[in-house]
């Protein structure tokens, strides 16, 4: 039996989510919170499996005491969020950035026609989550330097493109990376991040906060730009047709939309051994058979290791197959996506 704590200040919304929670075999809800430093005192004396935390409370928000639970009682947190913008999902993007792995959309009503829909995906999430090693996170952090050439690392030919894929711990693994590309950084970076559609425009707005070059949503009939960085939009594979435009399609119906192996499997097809393939932090194996066949296509390939996953399994499936061609700390991919790019 998986134990969860549930923090909500709302009493209608905690209790729906503990009925969830605790109407599934083997999830069962030990601890209440009304509010963040309830939360951490709890999880530091119940020790739970997995956290579902509000984004929004009083006293204490779901950022400070994700950042709290992550120093002193390390365990899988699990943001829920009842808006889809503005400042309520930024604090609960940079909660996954001090350490909480995802975050879900709060259901409404178990009136509303997507909520057993809804429902499911929180049970499935948490008994997903509750199986994940997670680490101390450190007030102090020493500071990267900015990126710089590598030595000893050559590319074929030049890359035109930088491909990346990531899911659960994607969006902390991305605000890592793109502000260590400098200002002169000038290929287009295309991102596929497993997330709620709803999600994705707040992410947006998030990561452009991060990063001095523009990012946007990839648009259908686009040619990327250099200097310019997009991300899939929801509910939709993101592909690249013959002469190298985005093509968004809604088929094949698969578990991820957009779908990180088919996003690799067009980019090796259309743009070859002229690629950065990049496999970040995730659960399960997508993405792993597309950048193999980039692999095969003459790409440049990179999987984050594990010891700075938050979910060793898509680059880990990317390394079982002998897709990666280098396996990198969050740390010095930056600087290897710099080292690479041919002015």
């Amino acid at each position: 039996m998986l134990r969860v704590v549930v923090a909500d200040d709302s009493d209608t919304n905690r209790q729906l989510l503990v009925h969830i929670i605790n109407r599934s075999d083997d999830l069962r809800v030990v601890g209440q919170a009304t509010d963040g430093k309830r939360a951490v005192r709890m999880v530091a004396q119940l020790k739970p499996d997995v956290v579902l935390m509000d984004v929004v409370m009083p006293d204490m928000d779901g950022l400070e005491a994700t950042r709290e639970i992550m120093m002193s009682t390390p365990t899988p947190i699990v943001m829920i969020s009842a808006g889809i913008a503005g400042r309520e999902t930024e604090v609960g993007f940079q909660a996954l950035r001090q350490g909480a792995l995802t975050l879900l959309n709060k259901p409404v009503s178990p009136m509303d026609a997507n909520f057993n829909a809804q429902a499911e995906q929180i049970v499935r999430t948490l008994r997903a989550m509750a199986n994940v090693h997670v680490i101390h996170h450190h007030k102090a952090r020493p500071k990267s330097s900015r990126s710089k050439r590598l030595d000893g690392i050559e590319a074929a030919q030049p890359a035109e493109l930088v491909a990346i894929a990531s899911s659960t711990g994607g969006p902390a693994a991305l605000a890592k990376i793109l502000p260590e590309l400098p200002s002169d950084f000038n290929k287009p970076i295309v991102i596929v991040q497993h997330i709620a559609a709803d999600f994705v425009p707040s992410l947006v707005k998030w990561l452009s906060g991060l990063t001095p070059q523009h990012l946007g949503v990839a648009e259908h009939g686009d040619t990327p730009q250099s200097g310019h960085i997009y991300i899939a939009p929801g509910d939709h594979h993101l592909a690249f047709a013959d002469d190298g435009t985005f093509h968004l399609q809604t088929t094949p119906k698969t578990y991820h939309m957009p779908s990180a192996d088919i996003f690799f499997e067009s980019v090796a097809r259309v743009y070859g051994a002229s690629t950065i393939g990049v496999i970040l932090t995730g659960m399960g194996t997508d993405g792993a058979q597309g950048l193999y066949k980039l692999y095969m296509a003459g790409g440049i390939t990179i999987a984050q290791d594990e010891a700075t996953s938050a979910v060793f399994g898509m680059p880990a499936e990317a390394a079982r197959i002998g897709a990666a061609e280098h396996i990198l700390p969050l740390n010095d991919i930056a600087n290897m996506l710099y080292s690479l790019q041919r002015i």
